[in-house]
C-alpha cells in the first residue's frame, strides 16, 4: 500500500512540473511575441527584420501561434506596403522586363520568404495579403486561397507555387512568372497579365474573365503543356497572347480578343466561343455574355477544334492549316482570307 501511495506521489509529482514547464513555456513565448511586435514597428530596418525573424522562430516552435503569426505578418504588409488609393504606381515595361530595379523592399521579401516556409497544416492558414505592393517577390511553398485581389504583383517570381484556389481579382501581374505553379481554380477576374509567364501552370477551372493579358504566355510549343481546361476566358483581352499546345479543353473564351494569338498545337476540343450558346448565361450569372471570340489572324496551325462551338466567330485570316473541325458548330463562322491547307472536318460549303 505504502508503495502504490509513493507511486502516485511520483506521478502527481510528475504531472505538476509538466504543467509548470508548459506555463513557463508559453509565458517564454508571449514574451518573444510582444518583443517581436515592438521590433516591428522600429524606425531601423534591421531592427524590423530581426522582428520578422523572431516571429518565424516562434511560428515554427509553438503551432498554436502559427495562425496568429501568420495573420500579424499579413496585416503588417497590408498597412505598411499598401497600393495607392490613386492605383498602381507608373513603371515602364522595359524596366519589368528586363529586370531595372528589380528587388522587393527588405520587409516585403523577409516576410513572403517566412510564409514561404512555414510548415504544412491542414486546412492552411488565411493568407490576406489584397492590395498589397509585392513588386518582385519572390513566392514558393504553399499559398493555397490566398487573397491577393488588387495586388501589384508586377515582375514578381510565382514559379512552381501551390495557389490553388487563390484570388488575383483586379491584382496587377505584368511581366509576372508563374511556370509550373498550380493555380486550379484561381480567380484572375480583372486582373492585368500582360507579358507574364504561365508555361506549364495547372489552371483547370481558372476564371480569367476580362482580363488584359496581351502578349502573355500561356502556352509555349517546348514547353511542358499548360493545363487550362474549362478555364474562364469571357471578355478576357488575348491579343497576340501565346497559347500554344495549351490544354483548352470545354474554355469558355466568348467575347475574347484572340486577334494574332497563337494557339498552334492548342487543344480546345468542346471550346465555347460563341455568343449563341445560351447556356452561358447560367454559367457566367449574366444575361450579356457578349459577342463572339475574334480570331483574326490567330495562329491554329494543328490545333484541335473537335466539338467546338465556332458559331459566328471571326476567324478572317487566321492560319488553320491541319487543324481538325470535326464536329465544330460552323453555322456564320467567318473564314475570309484563312488558310485551310489540310484542315479537316471542314464542310464543303466553307471551302474557298
Amino acid at each position: 500500500m505504502a508503495a502504490l501511495g509513493a507511486l502516485l506521489f511520483t506521478f502527481m509529482s510528475v504531472e505538476q512540473t509538466r504543467t509548470e514547464l508548459s506555463i513557463a513555456e508559453q509565458g517564454q513565448i508571449t514574451n518573444r511575441f510582444n518583443a517581436a511586435i515592438e521590433h516591428l514597428g522600429s524606425q531601423s530596418a534591421n531592427v524590423r527584420l530581426g522582428g520578422i525573424y523572431a516571429l518565424q522562430r516562434i511560428l515554427q516552435d509553438s503551432p498554436r501561434d502559427r495562425s496568429t503569426i501568420v495573420q500579424v505578418l499579413c496585416a503588417y504588409l497590408r498597412q505598411n506596403a499598401h497600393v495607392p488609393a490613386s492605383g498602381f504606381d507608373k513603371i515602364k515595361i522595359d524596366d519589368l522586363i528586363y529586370g531595372r530595379n528589380a528587388n522587393a523592399t527588405n520587409d516585403v521579401q523577409a516576410i513572403i520568404s517566412v510564409l514561404s516556409k512555414r510548415p504544412s497544416v491542414h486546412p492552411p492558414e488565411a493568407i490576406d495579403l489584397s492590395a498589397t505592393e509585392l513588386r518582385f517577390a519572390t513566392f514558393s511553398g504553399k499559398f493555397q486561397g490566398a487573397m491577393l485581389g488588387d495586388s501589384d504583383l508586377r515582375g514578381a517570381s510565382l514559379d512552381k507555387t501551390d495557389l490553388r484556389g487563390s484570388y488575383f481579382a483586379g491584382a496587377n501581374l505584368e511581366e509576372t512568372t508563374l511556370t509550373d505553379s498550380n493555380l486550379k481554380g484561381a480567380y484572375f477576374a480583372d486582373a492585368i497579365l500582360e507579358f507574364s509567364n504561365f508555361d506549364g501552370a495547372k489552371l483547370s477551372g481558372a476564371d480569367f474573365s476580362r482580363v488584359h493579358a496581351h502578349e502573355a504566355e500561356l502556352g509555349v510549343v517546348g514547353e511542358p503543356v499548360t493545363d487550362l481546361t474549362k478555364a474562364i476566358f469571357a471578355g478576357a483581352d488575348l491579343r497576340e497572347a501565346s497559347l500554344e499546345k495549351a490544354k483548352l479543353i470545354g474554355a469558355i473564351l466568348v467575347d475574347a480578343n484572340l486577334n494574332g494569338a497563337f494557339l498552334n498545337s492548342a487543344n480546345l476540343r468542346g471550346a465555347r466561343l460563341s455568343a449563341a450558346d445560351k447556356s452561358l448565361i447560367y454559367e457566367l450569372g449574366t444575361e450579356d455574355v457578349g459577342a463572339n471570340a475574334s480570331l483574326r489572324k490567330a495562329e491554329l496551325i494543328g490545333a484541335d477544334l473537335r466539338g467546338a462551338d465556332l458559331r459566328g466567330v471571326d476567324l478572317s485570316g487566321a492560319d488553320l492549316t491541319r487543324a481538325d473541325l470535326h464536329g465544330a458548330k460552323l453555322s456564320g463562322v467567318k473564314l475570309d482570307g484563312a488558310t485551310l491547307i489540310g484542315t479537316r472536318g471542314l464542310p464543303p460549303s466553307l471551302h474557298p
